[in-house]
């Protein structure tokens, strides 16, 4: 008796179904491509409950009559291709006749549809793949397909589903992938009756941007046009500065079809060359063209991957069509940020403002005041450093030379039991000439902040945990912390160590919302999804230290961020977090230990960030009452530590 049989129908169709349909977003995407093939204008995507109640596809489109209606659910039934050589030609969505049986085995399916020229259509109702009945039914022209129950005949695959958040979050960028070729073609999602996306037809790709991604994001793309030897790319990149942590913003499309091709982004990151850090991506949104014959679009059962015939030709026309871009672009308008004040923004940027001596006058005032005794100096310090006291028209040396910021001037009247006199202020730098000696709290002196101890005066000394006491010696690079311990010699990361201690701080004030208030909130803006995913898990956010508040469908105001981070870039840690959250599915209340170990890892100095002895010694101290001070949250060692023993080896006295 043979061993080998052929496979059912209704089985080999649920086969079938575990390729072609993972989720409920393949069967948007499947759908919607049928409907677009079918020459639609307007496009209706209905979801409830994250699509497993409900997922319905409206199109206005060719229609179908009777006859192509059932052989639509008939296995490898398309009208796309009819011999071998159409295989080698492909250029619509879809092409193997899979998608709708498969669909159908594994749900309860409705199909009603209508052609333009008739009065009547038709409806067809099945039930795990078996055909309930077929009937006459009123409906626009057109195609609609309702599906209900998904995966109701398969346990095993309905439990795989992930959270209700994660599969929205794969339909709406299902959506996103397929409207932005088409723009000619109106989109409309909706979600448990919500209006989530409506984007109207438009010959241009740029207002679908908007409405998808923000007006920011938008603005800050650079247009791309260029062809090379048969391939034309066009589309937008990302101006030069613009990055993001992971590649999810780079959609690239093939002939129309969203595919992940590496040629492809082997090409954008060659254009972008050494513009772009290691593990950044620049967003972009690129269109490839090129002969057919040269696509293989049959090489994955959702379509998602292609094999291209001439890699390298593909990849030097992307990587010439962004440098191209990026050469014309023109100089980025440079605009400043309101909430930071002139000091942050100087040293920020590492500028040393000293006015010439033309630029100010020396400073002359009116005061009445005996003969004797002179004036003294004296002089007093602020938390921006040392100024010199504002002194007469008599003392030779101007003011000007010793001011770091062209001071305004205010003046201040100081009631004294005898006398009464004028001073001048000047704001970055807090100044008084004394000009009578009282009998008390005389003056006489220049008065200097605390000095510095030298490395060879520091006494001391920082207790590890089983480690035993430290000593800093000194400094490597601006980067690594050198100090002497019983045991050796000690090599501790400057970078990682204040990540481990950022990470630990941040970890126990978890739920205990260790947040400032920012004075001036920030307007961040992000796509309709990302958005919609910070609303919903806005508490995991307060509990790492971030209160976000919604303002439209696509912008969000930071309010408060951890008391911990600097003020500066925190709109970009704040994306980072999310990126990171949507690209492993987290959701939830809790926050997880990947975004915290994020925040703290922007939050810490950096290789090479100048550290003072006392910085150096603060961060050590906080390092030593850490839990874990040995690591950083990434898994890196915070300490080397190099023993006398191996040190006697190294100078051969062993």
């Amino acid at each position: 008796m043979s061993k080998i049989k052929i496979l059912p129908e209704n089985l080999s169709n649920r086969i079938a179904a575990g390729e072609v349909i993972e989720r409920p977003a393949s069967v948007v995407k499947e759908l919607a491509e049928n409907a677009i093939d079918a020459g639609t204008t307007s496009l209706l995507i209905e979801i409830e409950n994250a699509g497993r109640k409900l997922i319905a596809v409206t199109d206005n489109g060719s229609g179908m009559d009777q006859d192509d209606a059932l052989l639509c659910l008939e296995a490898h039934a398309t009208s796309k291709i009819y011999k071998a050589e159409d295989i080698d030609n492909i250029v619509t969505l879809g092409f193997r006749g899979e998608a709708v049986p498969s669909i159908a085995s594994v749900s309860r399916f409705t199909l009603k549809t209508r052609l333009q020229d008739k009065m009547e259509g038709f409806e067809i109702n099945v039930s795990g793949g078996r055909i309930l009945d077929l009937k006459p039914a009123g409906c626009a022209p057109g195609t609609r397909i309702e599906i209900k129950d998904i995966f109701f005949n398969t346990p095993a695959r309905k439990k795989f589903l992930r959270t209700n958040a994660t599969e929205e979050r794969h339909i709406q960028e299902t959506v996103y992938m397929l409207s932005l070729p088409h723009p000619e073609i109106q989109f409309e999602l909706m979600m448990d009756g919500r209006r989530i996306f409506s984007s109207p037809s438009h010959k241009n790709l740029m207002p679908r941007l908007k409405t998808l991604f923000g007006k920011q994001y938008s603005e800050s793309m650079l247009t791309v046009d260029f062809a090379f030897e048969g391939v034309h790319v066009k589309g937008f990149v990302a101006r030069h500065g613009l990055t993001r942590n992971n590649r999810r913003e780079q959609r690239t499309f093939v002939n129309g079809r969203p595919v992940e091709a590496l040629p492809v982004y082997r090409g954008i990151r060659e254009g972008f060359d050494n513009m772009v850090e290691k593990g950044r991506f620049p967003p972009c949104v690129l269109f490839v063209e090129l002969d057919p014959h040269e696509v293989d679009v049959n090489v994955h059962p959702a379509k998602r991957e292609i094999r291209l015939k001439h890699e390298y030709k593909v990849t030097r026309a992307v990587a010439s069509a962004v440098r191209n871009a990026l050469r014309q672009a023109p100089a980025p308008a440079v605009t400043v940020d309101s909430s930071l004040s002139l000091r942050s923004i100087l040293n920020g940027a590492q500028i040393d403002y000293q006015p010439a001596d033309a630029e100010q006058d020396t400073l002359d005032f009116t005061i009445d005041v005996p003969p004797e005794p002179k004036p003294s100096r004296a002089q007093f310090t602020n938390s921006f450093g040392t100024g010199r006291a504002c002194v007469p028209k008599e003392f030779e040396k101007p003011l000007a030379k010793d001011l770091e910021i062209a001071p305004t001037e205010e003046r201040i009247e100081i009631q004294e039991p005898e006398i009464q006199e004028e001073f001048v202020v000047a704001n970055d730098s807090v100044q008084f000439e004394e000009e009578k000696v009282f009998e008390e709290n005389i003056v006489q002196e220049t008065v200097e902040p605390a000095p510095i101890a030298e490395i060879g005066e520091v006494s001391d000394q920082i207790n590890f945990p089983g480690g035993g006491a430290i000593k800093i010696l000194g400094f490597i690079d601006e980067t690594y912390i050198l100090a002497s311990g019983g045991n050796g010699l000690i090599v501790i990361d400057q970078h990682a160590a204040h990540e481990r201690v950022m990470f630990e701080r941040m970890l126990k004030g978890a739920g205990l919302a260790p947040a400032q208030r920012l004075l001036l909130p920030i307007t961040l803006e992000f796509t309709r999804a990302e958005a919609a995913f910070i609303e919903k898990n806005k508490q995991m956010f307060e509990q790492i230290g971030f209160e976000i508040e919604p303002l439209s469908s696509n912008t969000v105001m930071l309010n408060s961020i951890p008391a911990s981070l600097k003020q500066e870039n925190c709109g970009g840690l704040v994306r980072d977090l999310l990126s990171t959250l949507l690209e492993e599915g987290r959701t939830g209340n809790k926050p997880d230990f990947e975004s915290i170990a994020m925040a703290a890892c922007k939050a810490a100095v950096k290789a090479h960030d100048h550290l003072s002895l006392h910085e150096a010694k603060s961060l050590l101290r906080q390092m030593a009452e850490c839990d874990m001070p040995f690591s950083c949250p990434h898994g890196r060692p915070t300490i080397i530590s190099i023993t006398l023993a191996e040190l006697e080896k190294r100078f051969g006295r062993r």
